[in-house]
């Protein structure tokens, strides 16, 4: 419970001595914070120390109660009082609850009925604080972040989380009645969602940076707010003024076309008036939006018109022949394969789209199984394109998956191009050092081993298994099954504390693994040993 103060004011010295030592004001809500036997001294404190309530009697020298309360609001101060009368004054206390006080007591004061209106009194203060805390806020937010207030129930209106008629109040409250028959225009933006599955990391820095610099760009020219939908496109409502032309608007979008050379997909709406018209702005940009991001700024557009939906009979032979153009990093060839690929898939849509998920899982196979092995960027790229499954036009889909295959060739070369530098063989004593340290945790991993040297998990991946001959995994296992054929050989442990500290404390699949390597099980190896 948080504590309210309290001033106790009475001319009586018994009086105020026994409202000080005899009721527990914590239990009440209260904390005392001072006490004085005058008004005038009652003032003086209550202006120090602006307490929450005043508990105090209404008869005394120098300054009654009932000037003690005028004083005080004169002076601007929101303390809360309670007076105390005997019955002789009980019009006196009438008079100070009609000038502000919240209650009153009638001498001798019964602890039980102090309690009551004691707790009272603390309902109505909280409260009172709670909605002048309240407003407070409100009022800084109307002051100090009206912009992005109004933007935030803009974002709502547009959504139809509110009515025309409560943002017109909103918009005449904040901004003013003369932008209400304003133009607007509304401009959506986005990086090509292909890209997203190229690289994620490039995808997203182009977003932030498209993201920062149209903003920029409108906001020095206009009056804009912005306005994201689920999915992150962000959206520009753009103030006009009291024309309707948009050429500078068109001019800054063209403009960062060609400054940021990207796939940028954006649209504009035509310009609207009134905030009804800014609703229809923005479903029009949004309509307009949607078209331009599935068709997208790449789509793969083979010579002469293409057409998909059965004309050839699809063959799991056009499948290899993608692989293997991926396999050898072979472009031309993928193109080539691929343009076969779109001829032959079915009319039917959800059956396209199952075949060309079955082509991506296919290939994310074979560069798992390949000895370069998969990338983590690939990784992600797989895995976006998953997620785009039923989420696109199929035939943004297609232009996607071949982007994909692409940029794995592009990463598939640029990993070629890496050599396993003499730098790289200083670090493998220590990796084997700290393998060979941490064989019994089955937790072991590439990456806790990178870790340990410094280096990229995915690349010190590949530059072991080109300095090792093996891949790391393997490499692990076989570390794992030399120890345990040394401790067989030691004779010193059972064999499931021997799968304890090997790291595989699996007793079926460890026997399993030594089988693989040795032919024969770990309780076979250790009886030829005794012989």
């Amino acid at each position: 419970m948080e504590l309210l103060t309290l001033l106790l004011v009475d001319d009586e010295p018994i009086i105020l001595k026994g409202l000080l030592e005899t009721y527990d004001w914590a239990r009440m809500g209260f904390r005392v914070t001072g006490a004085a036997r005058d008004g005038e001294t009652a003032l003086a404190l209550i202006q120090e120390k602006q307490p929450d309530v005043v508990l105090t009697d209404v008869r005394m020298k120098k300054m009654d109660g009932l000037t003690l309360i005028e004083k005080t609001r004169e002076a601007g101060l929101k303390t809360n009082f309670v007076v105390i009368s005997a019955y002789r004054d009980f019009e006196y206390a009438q008079k100070a609850c009609r000038n502000g006080a919240l209650s009153y007591l009638v001498k001798p004061i019964e602890e039980e009925e102090l309690e009551h209106t004691m707790a009272e009194i603390y309902e109505m203060c909280t409260e009172k604080k709670f909605k002048e805390k309240n407003y407070s806020l409100w009022e800084k937010i109307l002051v100090e972040d009206r912009e992005n207030f109004l933007n935030q129930m803009l974002g709502r209106y547009l959504d139809d989380g509110i009515s025309e008629e409560e943002i017109t109040d909103f918009f005449t409250s904040l901004s003013g009645k003369a932008e209400l028959g304003h133009y607007f225009a509304v401009a959506a933006a986005g990086i090509d969602i292909a890209q997203q599955v190229v690289n994620q990391k490039e995808y997203d820095l182009k977003q932030y940076l498209l993201d920062t610099t149209l903003s920029k760009k409108l906001s020095e020219q206009y009056t804009v707010w912005t306005k994201r939908t689920p999915d992150g496109t962000a959206c520009y409502i753009v103030d006009l003024g009291e024309t309707p032309g948009e050429e500078k608007l068109k001019g800054i979008l063209t403009g960062l076309r060609l400054e940021m050379k990207t796939d940028l997909v954006s649209a504009l709406s035509s310009p609207e008036q009134g905030l009804s018209g800014m609703k229809k702005a923005y479903r029009q940009a949004m309509g307009l939006f949607e078209m331009a991001s599935e068709a997208g700024a790449g789509l793969l557009t083979p010579a002469g018109h293409m057409e998909f939906g059965g004309k050839n009979q699809y063959s799991l032979d056009v499948e290899t022949q993608i692989l293997a153009a991926i396999r050898k990093n072979a472009k031309p060839q993928l193109k080539q394969a691929y343009e076969k690929f779109i001829y032959t898939l079915p009319g039917d849509e959800t059956e396209a789209r199952v075949y060309l998920r079955r082509l991506a899982v296919r290939a994310e196979f074979g560069l798992q199984e390949s000895p370069s092995g998969m990338a983590e960027e690939m990784r992600k790229g797989f895995l976006n394109f998953y997620h785009m499954l039923e989420q696109v036009l199929l035939v943004k889909l297609i232009d996607i998956l071949y982007q994909l295959l692409l940029s794995v060739i592009d990463q598939r070369l640029a990993m070629d191009t890496i050599p396993a530098d003499e730098y790289f063989k200083d670090y493998i004593p220590a990796a084997i050092a700290y393998i060979r340290e941490h064989l019994q945790e089955e937790t072991l991993s590439i990456t806790s081993v990178s870790e340990s040297v410094f280096l990229n998990p995915a690349y010190f991946g590949r530059m072991f298994k080109k300095v090792m001959n093996m891949s790391f995994k393997r490499y692990v296992q076989n570390e794992r099954l030399e120890k345990a054929k040394e401790m067989l050989l030691e004779d010193r442990e059972s064999i499931a504390g021997i799968c304890i500290k090997v790291g595989i404390p699996n007793p079926s699949y460890f026997s399993q693994l030594f089988k693989q390597n040795t032919g024969v099980l770990p309780s076979e190896y250790k009886r030829s040993l005794e012989r």
